[in-house]
């Protein structure tokens, strides 16, 4: 951790830390370019803007998919340069993703879905049955276990990621358009998930195009036009905590 980012006062590190962060995109989306941001630990951190304008390769950027042609990115404190391959894993499971197209596996039912993530980590079914079923009873689909993730309506199908993401009990949850293609009862239903989350201390990155949203959750905001921030926005620079 650089030495700005943590005081002589003990604070907690940041969760992630942005520090002249350069991407260049292919085609004709443009780069993103010298984004310097900390998110931390426990808070919730906004990233907005318009489509194409960057938010979703943050995202990459965060879970190791893409590597920044400059600039330094801390994830609990560890460089992510430095990282080996074999330490990613370890740090993945620390972080619960909602990506925007979702990724269920729709052959699979809605508790398998769920399942895989504590399988992958190598637990026992005895071990975790009874947490897939709490936990999709958490997100409203409790009634739903056996369903094939792909007859599921949007709604659910959304509730079913937020439960996958979850499952693993993460230090930092990341959501990409959480609440894309939802109506008003349906998002403000996952929106209050997600902020019971972070009141029981997990750290919270929600990509959003919607800018009320944005700025009506009362949280820290990297605002995003043409992979460039956009001057104004309530950004914490590097080095905060």
């Amino acid at each position: 951790m650089s030495t700005n980012a943590e005081s002589a006062a003990g604070r907690v590190p940041p969760a992630v830390l942005f520090d002249g962060v350069h991407l260049p995109r292919p085609g004709d989306a443009a780069p993103l370019e010298d984004l310097s941001f900390a998110v931390a630990a426990g808070s919730v951190h906004m990233i907005a803007g318009p489509p194409g304008a960057g938010k979703t390769a943050i995202v990459e950027l965060i879970l190791g998919a893409l590597r920044p042609a400059r600039g330094r990115i801390e994830l609990f404190a560890r460089d992510a340069a430095h990282l080996r391959r074999r330490d990613w894993p370890l740090v993945r499971r620390r972080i619960g993703t909602i990506f925007q197209d979702l990724r269920l596996l729709d052959r699979l039912s809605a508790f398998d879905n769920v399942a895989m993530i504590p399988r992958i980590a190598g637990r026992r079914p005895g071990d975790y049955r009874d947490e897939v079923l709490e936990v999709l009873a958490w997100v409203g689909l409790g009634r739903s276990p056996a369903a094939p993730a792909g007859a599921l309506n949007l709604r659910d199908r959304r509730r079913l990621a937020l439960a996958r993401a979850v499952i693993g009990r993460p230090d930092l949850v990341i959501a990409d358009e959480p609440t894309g293609g939802l109506d008003q009862p349906a998002s403000l239903s996952l929106l209050r998930r997600l902020a019971d989350l972070n009141r029981a201390g997990t750290t919270l990155i929600v990509a959003t195009a919607d800018e009320e949203m944005a700025e009506g959750l009362g949280a820290p905001v990297l605002w995003l036009d043409g992979g460039r921030e956009r001057r104004g926005g309530a950004v914490p620079r590097a080095g905060a905590a």
